[in-house]
C-alpha cells in the first residue's frame, strides 16, 4: 500500500497508516486526491493534523486539503478529505501586478506569468503558434495567466512537483494495443451532441471612427451542403487588421463537428498490454454494433493507495471534423486489420507477443501457492466478521495478525511513561502487509545502527522510508532497508533518540 503523510503549516509530518487514497488525474490538468480513515492509536498524531489547508504528502506529490468531513464510525471518529494539487494553491496565491501588449512568444508569456512563483516549465513547440498578439496581459494570479497563454496557443499542460511541461497534446497516438467491443470492452454506450453545430459565421476586426471596419469576412463549412445554413455567434475582435488572421479565428470558433462520446467498461487491461497506458494517449477502438473504428483518449486516470485495487481508465472520442471522422475511419480500420484476421473476428497469431507470458504450469503453481491466497476456510471466517465499511476492513486486517517481539540492538530499549509501555512488535496479515508498532528510546541513531532487524519473510523489496513521532512536536525519518534493518536517519528532536515511534506498514 502506497504511504501517506500529512504536514502542517509549520513543516511537522506524521504518517497517516490504515488511511487509503483515490487519486484522479484528468487530461485538463486536474489531479485531486479523496482521503478516508479513521483515527487509530497507530495514526493519533497524523489524524489530529488531517485538517483543512494542511498539506498531504503522497507518492511524491503535496497535495492541499480543500474539503474536510468528520464522522463516526461503529469503532470510533473518522474523516474524509478532498485535497488539490499544490500548483493550483500556489498559483492562484501568486499575483502579478504589471502587464505586457504586442506579439509575444510562448516563452516570453510564460517567464512573465510564473516569475516568483518558483515553478520552472518546458515547452514543446511541436505544432504550437510561433507567437500570439495579446493586450493588456497581466493584472490577475499566476493560475489565471497561465490558463490564458494555454488558450492562447491551443496547447495542454501537466507538471510534476514544480515544473510544469506544456505541449499541444499531453500523451500520444498508439497503433497498439486497442480496444474491442465484446473483446476488452463490454456494455458500450454512444452519444451525439450537436448543441452547439453551426456551419456559417461572420467576423469583424478593427474598427474605424466612421463605424466601418478594416476587415470583415465569412465562412461557410463544407457541412452547410448537408445540414444547411446554421449561424454561429460572430467575431468581433479590435486585434484584428488582416483577413487571414481574422479566418483563422472565425474557424477555430465555428463547432461544425461533430461530438461524439464513447463509455464503456475496458476489462483486462493488463492481459493486453495495456500496462503504459497515461492520461492524454490515444488508442484504437472497435465497436461494430456503432460501426465506429475511431481513436479514443485516456481522459482520466483514476488509481488506488490499495494494491489490489486496479486503476480505473475513462476513456472519450476525439472531438473532429466530420470531414476527418470520416475519412478517418478508412484509415483506423487498415490499421486494425493488421492484428484482426475480419473472418474468425480473433486476433492473428503474429501479432500477438507471447514473450513474458506464464505456461499453464507456472500458472497452476501459483494458483496453488497457499501462501499468497486465501482458503474457503480463511475467507469464511473473515466474511463472518461484522463488516463496516473501511474502518472494519482496517479491524479485520489488524486482527487477523500474528504478532511478534522485535530483539533490540544498538543501545535501544523499550520506551515507557506514565500511561505505559508500547512494546516494540512487527506482525504481518493475511494478504502481506507488514506491520511495525511499539515506541523506543536511548538507542544510537543512524543507517548503520539499527534499531531491530526484520526476519527474511518480513523484508521490503526495496527500501521502505517512512516518518514518525519523535516526541511531542518532533519527527523523525526512518528506512527498512532490504536486509531487514529498521533504521533511524534523522530526528528533529534535540534528543534525537528520546522517543521514537516506531509506526509504519508496507505490502511485501
Amino acid at each position: 500500500m502506497a504511504i501517506l503523510a500529512v504536514k502542517d503549516v509549520s513543516g511537522i509530518a506524521e504518517p497517516l497508516p490504515g488511511f487509503y487514497v483515490t487519486r484522479s488525474n484528468g487530461v485538463e490538468g486536474e489531479k485531486t486526491v479523496s482521503v478516508t480513515g479513521y483515527k487509530t492509536a497507530a495514526n493519533q498524531y497524523g489524524y489530529n493534523l488531517v485538517k483543512n489547508e494542511n498539506i498531504l504528502i503522497y507518492k511524491d506529490e503535496e497535495y492541499v486539503i480543500k474539503t474536510h468531513k468528520e464522522k463516526t464510525f461503529k469503532n470510533g471518529v473518522g474523516v474524509e478529505v478532498t485535497a488539490l494539487h499544490r500548483i493550483f494553491d500556489d498559483l492562484i496565491n501568486y499575483r502579478i501586478y504589471e502587464e505586457k501588449s504586442g506579439t509575444l512568444r510562448i516563452d516570453a508569456m510564460l517567464d512573465f506569468a510564473l516569475k516568483g512563483t518558483g515553478y520552472t516549465y518546458e515547452v514543446d513547440k511541436t505544432d504550437l503558434p510561433t507567437s500570439v498578439e495579446v493586450q493588456n496581459f497581466g493584472w490577475d494570479n499566476s493560475l489565471a495567466l497561465l490558463r490564458s497563454i494555454l488558450e492562447k496557443f491551443g496547447a495542454e499542460f501537466d507538471y510534476v512537483g514544480k515544473h510544469i511541461y506544456i505541449a499541444k497534446k499531453i500523451g500520444s497516438k498508439k497503433d497498439e494495443p486497442f480496444l474491442r467491443y465484446k473483446y476488452n470492452v463490454s456494455e458500450p454506450e454512444k452519444e451525439i451532441d450537436t448543441s452547439s453545430f453551426a456551419t456559417y459565421i461572420r467576423g469583424f476586426g478593427k474598427q474605424n471612427e466612421d463605424g466601418t471596419y478594416v476587415v470583415q469576412a465569412e465562412y461557410t463549412s463544407p457541412l452547410a451542403k448537408i445540414y444547411g445554413i446554421k449561424h454561429a455567434e460572430p467575431v468581433k475582435d479590435e486585434r484584428f487588421t488582416d483577413k487571414d488572421s481574422l479566418l483563422a479565428e472565425m474557424k477555430s470558433k465555428l463547432n461544425d463537428s461533430l461530438d461524439i462520446s464513447l463509455t464503456f467498461t475496458a476489462i483486462e487491461l493488463a492481459s493486453m498490454g495495456f500496462s503504459d497506458v497515461r492520461k492524454g494517449d490515444y488508442l484504437w477502438c472497435v465497436i461494430e454494433p456503432f460501426g465506429l473504428n475511431v481513436q479514443l483518449r485516456v481522459l482520466t486516470i483514476e488509481d488506488y493507495s490499495n494494491d489490489k485495487k486496479p486503476p480505473v481508465f475513462t476513456f472519450g472520442s476525439i472531438t473532429k471534423k466530420a470531414s476527418d471522422l470520416i475519412a478517418d475511419f478508412d484509415t483506423t480500420k487498415k490499421a486494425v486489420d493488421k492484428v484482426i484476421d475480419t473472418n474468425t473476428g480473433t486476433i492473428k497469431t503474429g501479432a500477438i507477443n507471447t514473450s513474458g507470458l506464464a505456461t499453464k504450469s507456472e500458472l497452476d503453481a501459483h494458483v496453488k501457492n497457499t501462501e499468497i491466497h486465501v482458503t474457503a476456510e480463511e475467507k469464511a471466517l473473515w466474511n463472518s466478521k461484522d463488516s463496516g465499511g473501511a474502518a472494519a476492513d482496517l479491524e479485520k486486517r489488524l486482527t487477523n495478525i500474528t504478532w511478534s517481539q522485535a530483539t533490540l540492538k544498538n543501545n535501544w530499549t523499550q520506551y515507557s511513561d506514565a500511561s505505559g509501555t508500547y512494546v516494540t512488535q512487527f506482525g504481518k496479515d493475511m494478504v502481506g502487509t507488514v506491520v511495525l508498532r511499539g515506541i523506543v528510546a536511548s538507542g544510537t541513531v543512524g543507517t548503520s545502527t539499527p534499531i531491530y532487524t526484520l526476519p527474511v519473510t518480513y523484508r521490503p523489496t526495496y527500501p521502505h522510508y517512512f516518518c514518525g513521532s519523535a516526541g511531542p512536536g518532533y519527527i523523525f525519518t526512518g528506512v527498512i532497508k532490504t536486509n531487514g534493518d529498521v533504521c533511524v536517519e534523522k530526528s528533529t528532536n534535540p534528543t534525537p533518540n528520546a522517543f521514537i515511534a516506531l509506526n509504519t506498514q508496507f505490502k511485501i
